[in-house]
């Protein structure tokens, strides 16, 4: 009898093991992804050894695309960007979003458009990284739209002073909602915008 419920008691902690792991990535990731998840220099994506890794990164024939991000920029100005992303057959959606120049410093700053699905995040100063990011919150994971595409709209405004060339670094998720950490694609994708040049 006492190694019956030893057996049922093991049994018991692993049910509970799993559906924590499934808690854990159904609710919380479907708040967004950790900071520094755009494969950024000196970042992973949420592909490489991490939650979704399934399949290569790039690796399925869907998209990511980031529309509005000027080929030059002017000090202060604002450009509205439109992140999209579609893959056939999944289910649930997300992205993160960063820009920096090329020393890797934070450049320029956002705004919301979409503060319902969409908020902003960064890392702690504990961290070392002042990087701020713009990601999708549980209502902009789109969760049940089939196929997508789907698409969020954020604001970026210039820096204050030319910082030479930016580079805008985007990853998402195109997700099966399995509650599983596989089945999932993960796609990045790397914009730049140039310093305006004085007429």
């Amino acid at each position: 009898m006492p190694r019956m419920m030893s057996h049922r008691y093991v049994y018991a902690l692993l049910l509970g093991f799993i559906f924590s792991v499934t808690f854990v990535f159904a609710v919380h990731y479907g708040k967004g992804p950790k900071p520094a998840s755009t494969n950024a220099p000196g970042e992973t994506s949420c592909q490489a050894g991490r939650c979704h890794s399934q399949y290569e990164l790039n690796g399925g024939d869907g998209a990511l695309t980031v529309e509005g991000v000027p080929g030059a920029y002017a000090p202060g100005q604002k450009y509205e960007l439109t992140i999209t992303i579609a893959q056939k057959g999944q289910k649930r959606w997300g992205f993160q979003i960063t820009a920096l120049d090329t020393n890797n410093l934070p450049a320029g700053g956002f705004y919301l458009l979409e503060k319902e699905l969409t908020q902003q995040v960064q890392l702690s100063s504990s961290e070392g990284s002042p990087r701020r990011y713009v990601q999708h919150t549980l209502e902009g994971s789109y969760l049940g739209k089939k196929n997508g595409p789907v698409s969020w709209k954020l604001e970026w405004e210039a820096p204050d002073k030319p910082m030479g060339t930016v580079l805008f670094y985007t990853a998402g998720n195109a997700a099966n909602f399995d509650k599983k950490p596989w089945g999932d694609f993960i796609y990045t994708h790397i914009d730049t915008s140039r310093e305006a040049q004085p007429k």
